[in-house]
């Protein structure tokens, strides 16, 4: 393992184990900021809602940076967290309500661009490098009280490795090396995956300072753009909440479902594509409604359950990336009717 950085000390290992730096329950979201615009422009929209919530977003997926591999260069690995991420961390943490801040990671691990990392390709002492400059980064801002890892895609040849890498992150995270005064436990690490790809292994990887977050959109196979009947999204959310329900049980594991109050591919209200061809889905408060039914009756009170995870605020829901293919609603909150909800039942 390199450096120094991956080791703990006895009294922190004990401390750890005991009080991982875990994030309270309650309810997520991800947002993410235009590019150059506004730092933290969802900031106020949730803080409003948190006023009078039944259960408050209290915990915020803020996007950070991504990862990318130059070999020509003396230091290849490159994780970045800009000025504009940092301030945008630094003001959704002290927004109403909101209590804890994961910055996300994200980006592609099967190379395909010059800059794109494969990860298949590093040996463990190179993951593990690479590990310890993205803990050295984050843990110097006081604002990061977690990380989550979203490389694509996890299958095949890339879970070994991307499960050293996880596993290398997270021991930096909890080491003596990342404590502060707000954060004497460490960091948290988090990772986002299909509940079919949930193993002993992943969980052994997060550690005790790590949780998940399951999908709960997306999980027809059904190309892009076919909208899901609410039925047919209600029968796979329950058989991936009892799949995680189960697999957390069974490895004391910690995590937070994703839910559709947002357009995803699969669960919108309407898509529009680039031609003008408008594709009708179904409304948004549908969806939302039969996954906060299910989590009720299957995870709420289930040992490890911590809540809720909202996709997701953004000004243009788009796919594939920068296309003019738009699904809405673009986020939880556009919808007077859907916001209300949220705040009196999630």
């Amino acid at each position: 393992m390199a450096l120094a950085w991956g080791l703990l000390c006895c009294f922190a290992a004990i401390c750890f184990a005991a009080q991982p730096p875990l994030p309270p329950p309650g309810a997520a979201a991800w947002v993410y900021d235009d590019k150059n615009g506004a730092i933290a422009m969802w900031a106020q929209e949730i803080g409003l809602f948190n006023n009078g919530a039944k259960t408050p977003i209290n915990v915020i997926w803020s996007y950070g940076g991504d990862m990318e591999y130059y070999p020509r260069l003396a230091q290849p690995y490159q994780t970045y967290f800009d000025d504009h991420a940092q301030a945008a961390a630094s003001k959704y943490g002290s927004t109403n309500g909101v209590s804890y801040v994961v910055t996300v990671i994200d980006g592609v691990m099967s190379g395909g661009l010059s800059y794109s990392p494969d990860l298949s390709r590093l040996n463990n002492a190179q993951l593990a490098q690479w590990a310890d400059v993205t803990a050295k980064l984050y843990c110097s801002y006081d604002q990061v009280d977690g990380i989550q890892m979203d490389l694509e895609p996890f299958a095949g040849k890339y879970k070994a490795p991307f499960l050293v890498f996880l596993k290398e992150l997270a021991s930096n995270l909890r080491s003596a090396n990342c404590t502060s005064a707000k954060h004497p436990m460490g960091r948290s690490i988090t990772t986002f995956m299909f509940a079919d790809d949930v193993t002993p292994e992943v969980w052994s990887a997060l550690g005790p300072n790590g949780f998940l977050v399951v999908s709960g959109y997306d999980l027809a196979s059904t190309p892009a753009g076919t909208p899901s009947t609410v039925e047919s999204f209600s029968t796979r959310f329950a058989a991936a909440v009892d799949l995680t329900v189960a697999s957390a049980a069974a490895n004391k594991g910690s995590y937070f479902i994703g839910v559709p109050a947002a357009a995803s591919t699969h669960e919108f209200a309407n898509l529009t594509y680039a031609n003008g061809t408008v594709v009708r889905g179904y409304p948004q408060l549908q969806y939302i409604t039969a996954a906060l039914n299910i989590l009720a009756e299957k995870a709420k009170g289930k040992p490890g359950y911590l809540g809720p995870a909202l996709w997701g605020f953004s000004s243009v829901m788009a796919y594939p990336s920068h296309s003019n293919n738009l699904y809405r609603p673009e986020t939880p909150l556009v919808l007077p009717e859907e916001a209300d909800y949220l705040k009196r039942n999630m």
